[in-house]
C-alpha cells in the first residue's frame, strides 16, 4: 500500500485506490512513464522512486483558510493534505491526480515553485501525473 486514508468519505478512498492501482507495476501510467525520458526539475528514476517499497503516507483533510491560494492540496514532508474545498465540490479525477501528484513528492520529486505552468504540466514528475491521471483511468 503507497497512501494510508485516514479520511472516512468513500469519495475520496475511491480516488486513492484509483491513484494506488496507477502506481502499480504494469499499470498503462507505469509504462507510459518508462518511455518517458525527458523529465526536468529533480528528475531521479522516476518508475524506481514511484514504485519503491516505502511506508505508505497518511491522508488527511485540512481546512482550506486562505481565499488567494489555488492549492487544493499539499505534501508537508510527512503526510498529504487535501482541502475541505475539494472534498464539498469532490471531482474523481482531480482528486486522484492530487493523491498521485502528491505522492511524486513525497517520493522526492518537485517542480520549483507552486506556480503551475505548461512547461511544468509536460516535464515535472508531479504536475505530469496529475495533468495526465484522465488518461489512465
Amino acid at each position: 500500500m503507497r497512501f494510508r486514508n485516514c479520511i472516512i468519505d468513500p469519495q475520496v478512498e475511491r480516488a486513492w485506490l484509483t491513484a494506488e492501482s496507477l502506481l502499480s507495476s504494469n499499470s498503462m501510467m507505469i509504462n507510459e512513464l518508462r518511455l518517458k525520458k525527458d523529465w526536468r526539475y529533480n528528475s531521479l528514476n522516476v518508475v524506481d522512486e514511484l514504485l519503491k517499497a516505502r511506508e505508505p503516507v497518511n491522508i488527511y483533510v485540512y481546512k482550506y483558510k486562505n481565499p488567494f491560494t489555488r492549492a487544493i492540496g499539499h505534501f508537508d514532508g510527512k503526510a498529504i493534505y487535501i482541502s475541505t474545498k475539494v472534498i464539498s465540490n469532490f471531482n474523481f479525477k482531480t482528486v486522484t491526480g492530487l493523491f498521485l501528484h502528491e505522492y511524486a513528492h513525497y517520493c522526492g520529486f518537485g517542480h520549483g515553485n507552486n506556480f503551475k505552468t505548461a512547461e511544468k504540466c509536460l516535464y515535472s514528475v508531479p504536475y505530469y501525473l496529475s495533468e495526465n491521471c484522465d488518461k489512465w483511468i
